[in-house]
């Protein structure tokens, strides 16, 4: 009896087996050599080693010399106006775009010991028509600010995927736009605004009241690469630590003209590693942020002149306040 059923587990396995290429060759080894067949066995050797009878007719397609973000900037008419880039302290922005479309990024307003006095309330903004996220951490993404901007303005929102849940599950009415750009990859046209999601070397948790509570994981942190109508693109890298992707992915394939980085370690890269930051990304200007907030940020940005005078001489440092901006032209052609 034990013969019996231990021949037909035998015989089923070998009828599985023989299901597969590789199951024939472990089939034929259970069976014996009398079982063997071996035209089943010589079809994949002769298939993968016979030559085609002859050469292409068909001249190989070319590939397109230009990037898919130079291809989009060709099909488009490029604005001749200015973007206007305002600092409202440590890491959040106001771009006021060349066409009239206000963008925020992480903005922390109310609790901010470095924002503007006008901008700790809604009555500060005229309008808010975006507003990109880099990581859930209270000081870029404190949920109070974010609702007061939603029901004043309701603006679209971007954020990494995870970011985007957690905030649609608090503020139901967020236009989040998760199925046009929510992860780090490729680049969304949203209202003639280039926006692209590249990577950050850091962490990332959202707490519900403020800095107190319980922390919660929202994915990913991230940075942006974003294009304005004019052509001009400002690199905001969100809070991050130096990383080959700042040469590989952000200077060499989208070569932005401006850099936004952080300077005050601790927390992100010191002034030292910003600098070399400039080396590898090549922009025409940097602006410093993400330092002076704390007392554990206590910095000015002359160390940071100084070793970007060192390591990317080429790289304007355009150091400004809270509150103040800076305008950039078109970029150049």
């Amino acid at each position: 009896m034990k013969s019996a059923i231990t021949q037909l587990t035998r015989r089923a396995f070998v009828r599985m087996a023989s299901m597969s290429s590789v199951g024939a060759v472990l089939g034929s080894a259970c069976k014996g050599p009398t079982a063997a067949e071996p035209t089943r066995e010589q079809g994949p050797t002769a298939t993968s080693t016979s030559a085609p009878t002859s050469a292409p007719t068909s001249t190989p397609v070319q590939e397109p010399t230009a990037t898919p973000i130079k291809v989009a900037q060709a099909e488009r008419t490029l604005s001749t106006g200015s973007v206007s880039i305002e600092w409202l302290g440590h890491g959040s922005f106001k771009f006021n775009s060349p066409e009239g479309k206000v963008v925020l990024l992480d903005p922390w307003l109310e609790t901010n010991p470095t924002c503007p006095p006008q901008y700790r309330t809604m009555e500060g903004f005229s309008q808010v028509d975006l507003v990109l996220f880099t990581h859930g951490h209270v000081d870029h993404f404190m949920l109070p600010d974010v609702k007061a901007i939603i029901e004043q303005f309701n603006p679209k929102i971007i954020a990494p995927w995870e970011l985007e849940f957690f905030l649609k599950a608090e503020v139901p009415l967020a236009d989040t736009l998760t199925f046009s750009l929510a992860n780090k990859g490729a680049t969304s046209w949203i209202d003639e605004l280039g926006i692209t999601m590249v990577g950050a070397d850091h962490s990332s948790g959202a707490q519900l009241n403020g800095f107190e509570g319980v922390n919660k994981y929202v994915g990913e942190p991230c940075g942006y690469i974003i294009e304005f109508e004019n052509g001009f693109k400002v690199y905001h890298s969100g809070d991050t630590g130096l990383t080959a992707d700042m040469e590989l992915i952000v200077g060499n394939f989208y070569a932005p003209d401006m850099a936004i980085l952080p300077i005050g370690g601790v927390f992100t890269m010191g002034s030292r590693e910003a600098a070399y930051a400039c080396k590898l990304i090549r922009p025409k200007y940097v602006i410093p942020e993400h330092y002076a907030t704390f007392p554990v940020l206590t910095q000015t940005a002359d160390e940071f002149v100084e070793w970007v005078s060192q390591y990317s001489p080429e790289t304007q440092v355009s150091v400004i306040e809270p509150g103040d901006s800076v305008e950039m032209p078109p970029a150049a052609s």
